[in-house]
């Protein structure tokens, strides 16, 4: 044997011990967690969030909203067992084409209650009359960041009143507002006996509390059965009908940020599910300044509307639309300002400010 050979060989014999008791130490770990992770997405498949829905697993988790109405389901499901149904991202068709989307609704005997569900964290505040609601976040060395979105009780309100005319009936319906288990909900304050703004851990003794006050039975499982049956297809609908539906709002929201310049107001969280509402007992919105240095933290990439100081309207040269001072809030360009047109989502035109 070669000077080499004896050197080497006990280290080649250490490494060959050390690769037989470290590649099971390493593999057993990860297919351990390989086989709970299977067995995870098989059971949420087998559930009727999955089935409702179709969204896959790791979309879901990558996804906040839809989460959220997720965990709200996952502590509904006792009632699930009990007779009660469930549907989830309602599309309900409104007379002038468009739709309001529902986050989750259960279908009980004592009622159908109609969740809006917000994954927000931080501080909340808001009172059932208010136009806006307000979260406060934490930025560090006793500091905070205001945003403000529209009122959760008005928007749900909105919504009951498209399922009821959908369905055609005077069915009892309960608004139910849950918030994320991480925000704490600060002087919130309801009136309406049939509208509770909730955490998410809340929810399950919530609803006890509403059907354990509810005498009988309003709805009976045939009930159940044709309600479900009719709003189904509401679930199914296209990504086209999707699509059209954020536009909607979006056209929305740009005309509401024309009406009312939003340079010194606070800046608003922008959901895909917000609808606006024309309630003549909205109240306006406060204008309250944030601090200087404070940056956007809106759950969406949005952009804020501004008001044109040009004496003289600007048109868009595609659609003679009129063109709106905005200010990007997030990504690369956040800060500067251009142009847009005022009818976007259907024209996109965008004009740079040198």
């Amino acid at each position: 044997m070669s000077i080499i050979e004896q050197v080497f060989q006990p280290i080649v014999e250490m490494l060959v011990r050390l690769a037989i008791y470290l590649i099971p130490a390493i593999l057993i770990p990860v297919i351990l967690v390989a086989i709970a992770l299977a067995k995870k997405v098989r059971k949420y498949k087998s559930g009727t969030y999955y089935k409702n829905t179709k969204t896959p697993y790791f979309s879901l988790l990558n996804n906040t909203g839809k989460y959220g109405e997720y965990l709200t389901y996952q502590y509904l499901k006792s009632f699930e067992d009990k007779g009660a149904k469930f549907l989830f991202n309602v599309y309900i068709p409104k007379e002038n084409d468009e739709t309001s989307e529902i986050d989750v609704i259960m279908i009980h005997q004592k009622g159908i209650f109609v969740f809006e569900s917000k994954n927000y964290s931080g501080w909340i505040f808001g009172n059932e009359n208010q136009k806006n609601w307000y979260q406060t976040l934490p930025r560090g060395r006793g500091k905070s960041h205001k945003e403000h979105f529209y009122n959760p009780i008005k928007q749900n309100r909105t919504h009951i009143k498209h399922l009821k005319a959908f369905l055609g009936e005077d069915i009892q319906m309960w608004s139910i507002i849950t918030f994320s288990d991480r925000c704490t909900l600060k002087d919130i304050k309801t009136t309406s006996e049939d509208v509770f703004v909730i955490n998410r851990y809340d929810v399950s003794s919530t609803i006890s509390d509403i059907c354990n006050r509810t005498d009988t039975a309003l709805l009976s499982k045939n009930d159940i059965a044709d309600i479900y049956d009719k709003l189904y297809p509401c679930t199914q609908v296209d990504e086209a009908t999707k699509q059209q539906h954020i536009a909607d709002i979006q056209s929305k929201m740009d005309s509401q940020s024309v009406k009312e310049p939003q340079s010194n107001a606070l800046p608003s969280i922008q959901d895909e599910s917000v609808e606006q509402s024309n309630d003549n007992d909205a109240v306006k919105d406060e204008n309250i300044k944030t601090n200087d240095d404070a940056k956007s933290t809106t759950c969406n990439e949005t952009i804020q509307a501004e008001s044109n100081s040009d004496n003289q309207p600007r048109k868009c040269p595609k659609c003679n639309a009129e063109l709106v001072l905005r200010t990007a809030t997030r990504g690369a360009n956040a800060g500067n300002q251009f142009y847009g047109c005022s009818n976007y989502p259907k024209c996109r035109y965008i004009e740079n400010i040198e």
